[in-house]
C-alpha cells in the first residue's frame, strides 16, 4: 500500500476525519488494504479534537499520518488540512463510518486515470442492511426545490439508482475520489460550509471549471449513515438549513436564497399538514414543524457548528426536536 518514502508520490491519499469513535475508525482502516488493491495509498486521519488523541489507533497503525486539532473543525476545513501536504495524485475523501469493499480505491483511481476529463468519481454506497443508499444527485436549483415543494417528493434528484457508470451533478461526500489537480484548481472545499453541502458546492465549482463528475458503481462500500451526529437531531436540522441557505446565496444570489428558504418552509409545512391528516405520531409532526422554523431562520437555534465552537449549550445525548 503506502510508498516507502515520505516524498514519493502515491496514487491515492485517503483523507478520513475521526469523530472520536476509535472502533468505527478502526473498522474503516481495517477495510483499506483490500480496498487499495494494486493502488499505492497513503492514509491521513484528522483527529478532530478527540479526548485521547487516537492513541490506540496510532499504535495499531504506525504508517498513518495523523493531523490533530485542538478544537473541533468542520468537514471542509478538516479535509483541506489533510490535503495540504498530500502525496496522492487523487484525494479520496472518506467518512470514518464506512467499510470499503475489495478494490474500491483501486477501481476509482484507475477510472480517473482512464478518464482525463473526470474530476470527481463516487462509488456505489450501501446501507448496512445491503440496500442501496442514494449517493449521486442533481444540483439543488431553485426550480428543482420549487418542484419538490409542490409535489412533496424529491423525484428526479437521485441519479445513483442504476448499475451503469454515468455522468451526474454531484456525489456524496461520505466517499468521493477527486483528482488532486482539480481539487487544487478549485481551491479545495469552501470552509464556510461547516457540515453539509460542501460536497455539492465543490462539484458545482469543478463543473464550472469544466470538470465532469461521475457515478462509478463498480467501486462500492458500506456507509453507516449519521453515526457521528445521530445524538443531536435538532442541531442537524439547523446545520442543514444553514448550509442550504449558504449554497443558494453563493450560487443563485440573495433572491435565490430567499426563494429556497420560502419554498423549503412551504414543503415542510405541507408535510406537517399531511402528517396531521394522516394522524402520524406527534414526534414526526414536531420534526416537520422544526424543519419549517429552520428553513425560515437557520440561526434561530444552535447547530452542530455552535456545539463545536463551545456555545455553552451541550446537548443531552437523547436531545429531541422540540414540539
Amino acid at each position: 500500500m503506502p510508498a516507502d518514502s515520505n516524498t514519493d508520490q502515491v496514487d491515492v491519499t485517503v483523507s478520513i476525519v475521526s469523530g472520536g469513535d476509535p472502533e468505527l475508525l478502526g473498522d474503516c482502516l481495517a477495510s483499506l488494504p483490500d480496498a487499495a488493491g494494486r493502488a499505492s495509498v497513503e492514509v491521513v486521519v484528522v483527529d478532530n479534537a478527540s479526548a485521547d488523541g487516537l492513541a490506540g489507533i496510532a499504535a495499531d497503525h504506525p504508517a498513518l499520518r495523523i493531523v490533530r486539532n485542538r478544537t473541533r473543525r468542520g468537514f471542509a476545513a478538516n479535509h483541506n488540512a489533510a490535503a495540504a501536504n498530500a502525496r496522492g495524485r487523487h484525494l479520496f475523501v472518506l467518512n470514518d463510518d464506512t467499510i470499503l469493499h475489495p478494490r474500491c480505491v483501486e477501481r476509482l483511481s484507475r477510472f480517473l486515470d482512464q478518464n482525463g476529463s473526470v474530476g470527481v468519481a463516487g462509488p456505489r454506497i450501501y446501507h448496512a442492511d445491503g440496500r442501496h443508499q442514494p449517493s449521486a444527485f442533481r444540483f439543488p436549483t431553485p426550480a428543482r426545490v420549487a418542484l419538490t415543494a409542490v409535489t412533496l417528493q424529491r423525484a428526479g434528484w437521485v441519479l445513483s439508482e442504476t448499475e451503469r457508470i454515468r455522468r451526474v451533478d454531484w456525489v456524496h461526500g461520505a466517499a468521493m475520489m477527486i483528482r488532486m489537480d482539480a481539487f487544487r484548481q478549485a481551491g479545495g472545499f469552501d470552509e464556510r460550509f461547516f457540515m453539509y453541502l460542501e460536497d455539492v458546492d465543490l462539484c458545482r465549482r469543478l463543473a464550472d471549471l469544466g470538470w465532469k463528475v461521475a457515478f462509478f458503481p463498480p467501486a462500492s462500500l458500506v456507509h453507516l449513515e449519521n453515526r457521528s451526529t445521530a445524538a443531536v437531531p435538532e442541531r442537524r436540522v439547523y446545520q442543514h438549513a444553514r448550509s442550504r441557505s449558504l449554497y443558494a446565496a453563493k450560487h443563485h444570489g440573495s433572491g435565490g436564497e430567499r426563494a429556497v428558504q420560502a419554498m423549503t418552509a412551504a414543503m415542510w409545512g405541507g408535510r406537517v399538514a399531511a402528517a396531521s391528516l394522516l394522524r402520524r405520531p406527534g414526534e414526526q409532526r414536531a420534526f416537520f414543524r422544526e424543519q419549517v422554523r429552520a428553513a425560515r431562520d437557520p440561526h434561530r437555534r444552535p447547530a452542530i457548528e455552535d456545539l463545536a465552537a463551545g456555545d455553552g449549550s451541550e446537548p443531552d445525548p437523547a436531545e429531541r426536536v422540540a414540539s
